[in-house]
């Protein structure tokens, strides 16, 4: 996306976790000139990020690789300088509003989760969901955070005016792993609790088991306690991948191997040459979670389902 900095923000110290601190972030507010991302060999057309890096820290990101390649800092860098798309939602209508558009589905949080803590100061997620709200786009939006609990106002009425889809990342529910691999998110069994609220609401919410870490995350007690607690919370989907590398990922993430997992290093440099394992590594996680999800029931088990209005929306297209 083309765009142009115009200064620091603020310096915010982190907050503790797991009784470590976290390195200070600091906050760029940034003028987009697009909102909408043509995206290719995805499985979807456009996405939309209101932030650039992402202060939950994940070690694996998939986005550092995103970042490498954008010249920034895919390691401690993707997480101390945050940039904020300040008038993203304005834009985003703008586009919405175009003759061209034709209501397309929206990956949203692709490459940054649309809600980490500064999205509480600065409200660009829930105003992309009202834009997209008013002209009727349909979404899937995925996320590790529980503030999407404040939007579900608004994911309500979305949802009964387009397909309106939220994917909780839980890639495991071990806390041990979690607490060493994303260090900035909230607990998984939270996000679960923010998932079984958004089910209730009639809104279409899920699991992605991703990634799951090899060594880590893929033991078959560990694969069915996520699967259990994601049907246990009401999941209407769940689905799993294990982790892929990239470069600015792959330096990353093997440099956290190094310090918490040293004895992994030899079955990783072994799994990853290149950028992906090889499918006889996937295969076995995929097939155990779609027989745990036969085992534990898992549907979609919503309270009501979100229908259209039955009269169409007067909307006012100015920007």
């Amino acid at each position: 996306m083309a765009a142009s900095i115009m200064g620091k923000v603020s310096t915010i110290e982190r907050m503790f976790y797991h009784g470590k601190p976290m390195p200070r972030s600091e906050y760029f507010e940034i003028v987009a000139k697009s909102a909408l991302n043509r995206v290719q060999h995805m499985g979807f057309n456009w996405s939309l990020n209101p932030y650039q890096g992402c202060f939950h820290s994940c070690v694996y990101c998939f986005a550092r690789a995103h970042a490498k390649l954008a010249d920034r800092d895919p390691r401690v860098g993707f997480s101390a300088r945050i940039g904020v798309k300040v008038n993203l939602p304005e834009v985003l209508r703008h586009e919405l509003s175009s003759r061209s558009w034709k209501r397309d589905t929206v990956a949203f949080g692709t490459a940054t989760d649309p809600y980490q803590p500064i999205e509480g100061t600065y409200r660009l997620t829930r105003r992309c969901l009202e834009a997209f709200r008013d002209f009727r786009t349909p979404i899937g939006l995925i996320t590790k955070g529980t503030m999407v609990l404040r939007d579900i106002d608004v994911l309500v009425d979305l949802s009964r005016r387009a397909k309106t889809t939220v994917c909780f990342s839980v890639p495991t529910v071990d806390e041990a792993v979690w607490a060493k691999t994303e260090p900035g998110t909230p607990p998984p069994r939270k996000r679960l609790r923010v998932l079984r609220a958004l089910v209730d609401a009639g809104i279409e919410a899920g699991v992605g088991m991703a990634p799951v870490l090899p060594g880590l995350s893929d033991s078959p007690k560990q694969l069915e306690a996520t699967v259990a607690a994601a049907a246990e919370a009401g999941a209407c989907f769940v689905w799993a991948n294990i982790v892929y590398l990239k470069p600015g990922t792959k330096e990353h993430f093997m440099e956290f191997l190094g310090r918490e997992y040293p004895h992994l290093l030899p079955r990783y440099r072994e799994l990853f040459p290149g950028v992906y394992a090889p499918p006889a590594a996937k295969a076995p996680v995929t097939a155990a979670v779609a027989e745990l999800k036969r085992r534990h029931g898992v549907a979609d088990r919503r309270s009501w389902r979100a229908e259209p209005p039955p009269e169409p929306l007067q909307l006012d297209l100015a920007v």
